[in-house]
C-alpha cells in the first residue's frame, strides 16, 4: 500500500503538468506572453484552470459544501492532493480544512501572516480565513482534507468543551468566532502512515469507506492533540473578516498586485475613498497604504524566486518608478534587500 499510495501522489496529473509548464514560463514576461497565447481557453475553461490572466471567473473566492460534495454525493470527508504548481489566490471555506504536508514543503498566506510548513506538519485552518496555498516543486504534496460542515460540527463537538487554545480554536469556529485563525501541529512525520491508510480508504470508496474514514480522523486528531500539543503554533487575528464587500475590495487589489490607488478601487465598486479605505482595515487591520505595499511585496518575493526579471524591471511592473524606492520598501518589510534576497533563495 505505502508504494502504490508514493507512487501516485509523486506522478504529476494532466493539470499539475499544465500548472509547472505555466510556472515555468512566468520566469520571463516575453516567454508567459507566448505560453498565455498558446492556451486553449474553451479546454482551460472546461478543465477549470486557475489562470488570473485569461480566466479570473474561475477562481473560487468562497468555497461551500457544494464545491466538493455534489446533492447526490452521500460522502462526508473529501481527500484531494493540492495540484502542485497552482498560482496562489486568495480564497476561504465555510468549513474548517484539515491540510497535511505528506512530503517536501509548502507555503500559506493565512490571513496577513505568511508561514512556511514541512513534512508531518497538520494545519488545521479555521472556517471564513483568507488563505494561500503555494507548492513548487515536484516532490512537495500536501493533502487536503475536507469534511462536510454540519458533519464536522458532530463529529469535532466534544473537542470544543476545554479551555485550552486547542479547544478555543474548535469552539470559536463552530460558532463563527475566528480569533484563532489556524492550528498547525508538527508531528514530523509519525502519522504518515495513518494519513496513508484514510487516503487507501478514499480511495476504496465502497458503502463503507465514508463511515471508516469518520472514525479514522476523529481517532487521528485526537491522537495529533494528544501527542504533539507541545509542538502546537497558532496564530490569532482580532479582525471582523466576515464582510463580504471588504473581501472583494481587497481581492482586487490582490487581483492587481497592488498596483491600484484609491481612486481606483472607489470607481470600480462606486464606494467613496473613505468608505474603501474603513473596508480594507475592517477586512485585512491595515490600511491602505499597508495593504497595498504587503501585496506588492509578496508579489515581489514570487518574481524575484521565481523569474530572471531584473530588480529594475520588478520595480516598474509593481508600479515604482524610482527602483531605489522599491527597494527600500522591500527592506523595511523583510530586512533584507531584493538582490539578497533572490541570492539566499537560490542558496536554499
Amino acid at each position: 500500500m505505502r508504494a502504490m499510495i508514493d507512487d501516485l501522489l509523486l506522478n504529476l496529473n494532466d493539470d499539475e503538468v499544465f500548472y509547472r509548464s505555466y510556472f515555468e514560463a512566468g520566469r520571463s514576461p516575453d516567454t508567459l506572453r507566448k505560453f498565455l497565447g498558446g492556451i486553449d481557453v474553451d479546454d482551460a475553461r472546461r478543465r477549470h484552470l486557475i489562470i488570473p490572466e485569461l480566466l479570473p471567473e474561475n477562481i473560487s473566492y468562497q468555497m461551500n459544501d457544494d464545491e466538493y460534495f455534489s446533492p447526490d454525493d452521500s460522502r462526508n470527508v473529501f481527500i484531494s492532493p493540492h495540484n502542485r504548481y497552482t498560482p496562489p489566490f486568495t480564497h476561504r471555506h465555510v468549513f474548517f480544512e484539515i491540510a497535511y504536508v505528506y512530503s517536501g514543503q509548502c507555503t500559506q498566506n493565512i490571513g496577513i501572516e505568511r508561514v512556511l510548513f514541512s513534512a508531518g506538519d497538520f494545519i488545521f485552518i479555521a472556517p471564513g480565513i483568507y488563505h494561500t496555498m503555494e507548492v513548487f516543486d515536484d516532490e512537495s504534496i500536501v493533502l487536503n482534507i475536507l469534511i462536510r460542515k454540519g458533519t464536522f460540527h458532530q463529529m469535532f463537538l466534544p473537542l470544543a468543551k476545554g479551555r485550552d487554545i486547542q479547544s478555543q480554536f474548535f469552539r470559536e469556529g463552530l460558532y463563527n468566532s475566528h480569533r484563532i485563525e489556524y492550528l498547525a501541529y508538527h508531528t514530523g512525520g509519525r502519522m504518515k502512515d495513518f494519513i496513508r491508510r484514510i487516503y487507501d480508504e478514499h480511495l476504496t470508496n465502497d458503502e463503507y469507506s465514508d463511515q471508516i474514514q469518520i472514525g479514522m480522523l476523529i481517532t487521528m486528531t485526537a491522537e495529533v492533540m494528544r501527542n504533539f500539543h507541545g509542538s502546537m503554533t497558532c496564530s490569532y487575528s482580532d479582525g471582523d473578516i466576515q464582510d463580504k464587500t471588504g473581501f472583494a475590495v481587497v481581492g482586487y487589489m490582490q487581483e492587481n498586485n497592488g498596483t491600484l490607488n484609491m481612486t481606483d478601487i472607489a470607481r470600480h465598486f462606486g464606494f467613496s475613498e473613505s468608505q474603501c479605505s474603513r473596508l480594507i482595515r475592517r477586512t485585512t487591520g491595515m490600511n491602505f497604504s499597508e495593504w497595498r505595499r504587503l501585496l506588492r511585496i509578496r508579489r515581489a518575493e514570487n518574481m524575484l524566486r521565481n523569474t530572471n526579471m531584473t530588480v529594475s524591471e520588478i520595480s516598474l511592473a509593481l508600479g515604482y518608478e524610482n527602483t531605489e524606492t522599491f527597494i527600500r520598501l522591500f527592506r523595511k518589510v523583510l530586512h533584507i534587500t531584493p538582490g539578497r534576497y533572490r541570492e539566499e533563495m537560490k542558496r536554499n
